[in-house]
């Protein structure tokens, strides 16, 4: 009898502490994989930054952010540090678009023995890989969103599939391409169905005429030189939404805010 109670409260306890242990390995797991997640986007959108700077993009603004994201990181405020990456991912994503130079095929070279293959040989990644891989997360992120609001994107998403598949492939530059003819039209898409403004005036702006600052004379803006007495033009910079004189480097307008 003594031992039969003693078997029922073994188990009982054994069955508690199992059932208190799995709760408690559930959160660590899910804490470890949101961490992990966090980590992920930050790195990812540090390397697409990195990549983009090189190629003469202006990644400032993305990167201030991402220093305050990696604050938040190490501060364990792992909701904040996300929304962070994303915010610099959306502005990543938003940058001019530059026309891709094709790449030149070089001449075959003897491959090197695999066993000696150097460190920065290992590290070394195809060109457009890491573009082509970002421009195609941020689509499908944003093909889910125009999906669920009720746009057609069918097109679209037949050019993210083909941006899939040569990824797969790895066709860099045909997976990049591609990919940024789908983020094109879900731009479109979504400018399309934007709510017209009702009763909108259009006001035209004149463009200032430029004059030489010797004679006064009218000039064309391509003119280097003052076409009544020769004096060097100099172009001034400005706002194309207000007219207000802007510095070389620049990026906002210091009256109205827009970007140049």
């Amino acid at each position: 009898m003594f031992l039969i109670i003693l078997l029922i409260v073994l188990g009982a306890v054994i069955y508690f502490e199992l059932r208190f242990m799995r709760s408690r390995n559930k959160d660590y797991v899910k804490q470890v994989l949101e961490k992990d997640e966090v980590h992920n986007a930050i790195t990812t959108t540090q390397a697409i930054a990195s990549s983009l700077r090189q190629r003469g993009r202006d990644t400032k603004e993305a990167e201030n952010i991402l220093s305050l994201a990696e604050s938040a990181y190490i501060r364990k405020d792992l909701s904040a540090a996300k929304g962070l990456a994303m915010k610099a991912r959306d502005i990543l994503v938003s940058l001019p678009v530059v026309a891709i130079a094709p790449i030149a095929q070089e001449a075959p070279v003897e491959q090197p023995d695999p066993e000696r293959k150097t460190v920065q040989e290992v590290k070394k990644l195809e060109p457009h890989m890491l573009e082509s891989r970002f421009i195609i997360n941020s689509c499908r992120d944003r093909l889910r969103s125009c999906s669920e609001s009720g746009m057609d994107v069918k097109e679209a998403e037949g050019h993210l599939t083909m941006a899939e598949r040569s990824f797969e492939e790895k066709k860099y530059d045909e997976a990049l391409k591609e990919g940024m003819k789908a983020r094109r039209l879900l731009c479109e898409s979504s400018s399309d169905t934007a709510e017209p403004v009702k009763d909108a005036v259009i006001v035209k702006i004149p463009k200032p005429e430029t004059k030489c600052e010797k004679c006064s004379a009218t000039v064309n803006s391509d003119d280097l030189f003052c076409r009544k007495c020769g004096a060097p033009i100099i172009m001034k910079r400005s706002c194309a939404h207000c007219q207000a004189e802007m510095g070389d480097g620049d990026v906002f307008c210091p009256k109205c805010g827009r970007r140049a």
